[in-house]
């Protein structure tokens, strides 16, 4: 071959493959710098999804806080106005004279009445709790609303022995024991209101 020839093949070939190096040099390097840019996204579309999570878990603890100190606010306020009857019941003596023992009964029977009042409008309070869930916080509330009832029915119970000048200890006792039994079971739905708040977190099944 000739040698001018020779020369110009070699000089050719070696261009070829040095073009050849280069274009595989910056394809590598683009496939690396594609990598890295996947691998970031998907980095930042994690803690993104990570961060929606955590909003909506905390967005969730607050609105079922809200319907749980509702609904307690509410229940306390039946109980006390329904334990205030119970304490006029209490203060009457079959000694009072006529118009103090009138007083009282009257006093307690308002007051028994305006619990009653208090205790439909707990229904509402107590839906919101049904609807936040989770469903063990709404059978813990139908609990402590229930218990309501035996307390309701064991001071009117007194109240009319009362009206018949038919009152004994066992009606204070048994209004007593109703009393102490709901209040028992509106601990309950604290505690577990307690649980629900604090067990809230991101992915966690809460139905």
């Amino acid at each position: 071959m000739d040698p001018g020839l020779a020369g110009l093949l070699g000089g050719l070939l070696g261009a070829a493959v040095g073009a050849l190096g280069a274009t595989a040099s910056a394809w590598i390097t683009g496939r690396k710098a594609e990598r890295q840019a996947e691998m970031q996204s998907a980095a930042l579309m994690g803690q993104a999804r990570l961060q929606i999570e955590a909003d909506r878990a905390a967005a969730l603890r607050e609105s079922r806080k809200a319907a749980y100190v509702a609904y307690s606010e509410g229940w306390n306020l039946v109980y006390a106005t329904l334990s205030e009857a119970a304490i006029k019941l209490g203060g009457i003596a079959p000694s009072d004279p006529p118009e103090e023992r009138e007083e009282r009964r009257q006093a307690a029977r308002r007051l028994w009445h305006e619990a009653r009042t208090l205790h439909r409008s707990l229904d509402r309070l107590m839906s919101a709790v049904y609807v936040e869930g989770p469903h063990r916080m709404a059978q813990a509330a139908g609990a402590a609303s229930g218990a309501l009832s035996p307390y309701f029915g064991a001071v009117m119970d007194w109240l009319h022995a009362i009206d018949k000048e038919a009152e004994t200890p066992q009606h204070s006792s048994t209004a007593g024991d109703t009393g102490g039994d709901a209040y028992g079971e509106h601990l309950r739905f604290l505690y577990a209101s307690s649980d629900a708040v604090v067990s809230e977190g991101p992915g966690m099944a809460d139905r």
